[in-house]
């Protein structure tokens, strides 16, 4: 019984074996100096939020600040329902000329499809109130911690690419968290392996 058992194991494991094989054998190429000379695009960054008030303030602060690009907003969607989250939000759009937010028109929590949607029509109307157009849409979570240099590789890329994506590093986490580290680990080291396959 145990033997059927071993070889479907051994088996279902193989495509990831050649994933790794395929990640080992691909390099992709170091652009930096070419990534910083682009003409920068307009971006737009959707945050959805369902009860982020404990992050969602560190989140904007930390990333203004850090982001090394000039020509990107924030628009943060929230509910109707969500107090917290959308006093942060109403607090940090006076403080930041770059952060807008985007309420539902319905309580949540909904999906985060739904969510980002409402983000959507929010950025068109603020296209249409300020006569600008994005180039493009990026996507991101509360927590998220952006790499300075995201959108300026982001932005060499997109004249040549529909859709890019960037690398996503799992931070240290405490031992007493070891669920979420593991999770964070995994899901870090299968996005990119998955995109040097690509």
């Amino acid at each position: 019984m145990m033997l059927p058992v071993a070889i479907a194991i051994l088996v279902s494991g193989l495509d990831d074996f050649i994933l790794l094989l395929v990640c080992a054998l691909r390099r992709l190429p170091a652009e930096k100096e070419v990534c910083s000379t682009a003409a920068e695009k307009r971006l737009a960054i959707f945050v959805p939020c369902w009860q982020e008030s404990s992050v969602i303030r560190k989140m904007v602060e930390h990333n203004v600040a850090a982001i090394r690009y000039q020509v990107y907003d924030f628009f943060i969607g929230t509910y109707p329902n969500d107090d917290a989250t959308l006093d942060v939000v109403r607090d940090l759009e006076p403080r930041f000329a770059n952060v807008h937010l985007a309420v539902c028109p319905h309580n949540g929590p909904t999906s985060k499809a739904d969510c980002l949607n409402w983000i959507y029509q929010r950025m068109l109307v603020f296209e249409e109130s300020h006569d600008v157009r994005f180039d493009a849409v990026l996507t991101h979570d509360a927590e998220d911690l952006i790499h300075p240099d995201s959108l300026v590789t982001t932005n060499h890329y997109l004249d040549r690419y529909d859709m890019v994506q960037i690398p996503v590093l799992a931070l240290p986490t405490p031992l007493r968290q070891l669920t979420h580290g593991v999770y964070c680990d995994d899901f870090a080291e299968f996005q990119i392996k998955d995109m040097r396959a690509r």
